[in-house]
């Protein structure tokens, strides 16, 4: 794993799924949460989004608060146009608002700023913690999602995700993704679909 946040707040009722119960919610948790944060992404641009670092690319479970919880933490980010910021707002809104949800908007900063910012953020709701939009007077927009924590241990769930591969090696995406590429979850090792500049490393042999 890229390392271990703790984070505090979140509570898990009856055991935890072990093995191969743990993989599949996981996964349905993962492919929810990111069929969802793809959904938003592509109301304001479906082109490629910038991913900037691997520990948010969405897919590494960090440890929650306590042995047995998990989440997923995702950033994307994009280079829009300035001048229509207003109505890429009100998109977000008026999504967030179709999907049940409640999201609050706040402006930082004066008009004539440089660095104005209109905030727009979902809390507690669906699978989420935190769903933070955030759209700059130059027109770049970042997308923040931190997922509520789901049952399991995070270290177990990694090692079945990506065994022994060294995966900050450039295995998962790094640079750039579209909201319309194929999900997967996990790694193939060996299989170099989802490298971007470098091909995919090796499983490390067992020793």
């Amino acid at each position: 794993m890229t390392g271990v946040i703790v984070m505090t707040g979140c509570t898990v009722n009856g055991p935890a799924p072990q093995g191969q119960a743990l993989f599949d919610e996981a996964e349905e948790n993962y492919l929810r949460y990111r069929g969802f944060v793809n959904e938003l992404q592509t109301t304001l641009a479906d082109e490629d989004w910038t991913i900037g670092q691997l520990g948010v690319y969405g897919m590494q479970p960090v440890e929650c608060d306590g042995d047995d919880q998990y989440r997923f933490d995702l950033n994307r980010s994009i280079q829009l146009d300035g001048s229509q910021r207003e109505a890429y707002a009100k998109t977000v809104e008026e999504f967030l608002t179709d999907n049940d949800m409640t999201p609050q908007r706040r402006v930082l900063g004066e008009n004539d700023q440089e660095g104005q910012l209109i905030q727009v953020t979902v809390r507690d709701e669906g699978d989420f913690s935190q769903l933070l939009i955030e759209i700059r007077k130059d027109g770049r927009v970042r997308i923040a999602a931190e997922t509520v924590c789901w049952p399991g241990n995070a270290f177990d769930l990694s090692d079945m995700l990506f065994g022994d591969i060294y995966f900050l090696g450039d295995y998962l995406p790094s640079d750039v993704e579209s909201p319309t590429d194929p999900l997967f979850f996990g790694i193939t090792p060996g299989d170099p679909q989802f490298a971007t500049e470098t091909p995919a490393p090796t499983e490390t042999p067992s020793p």
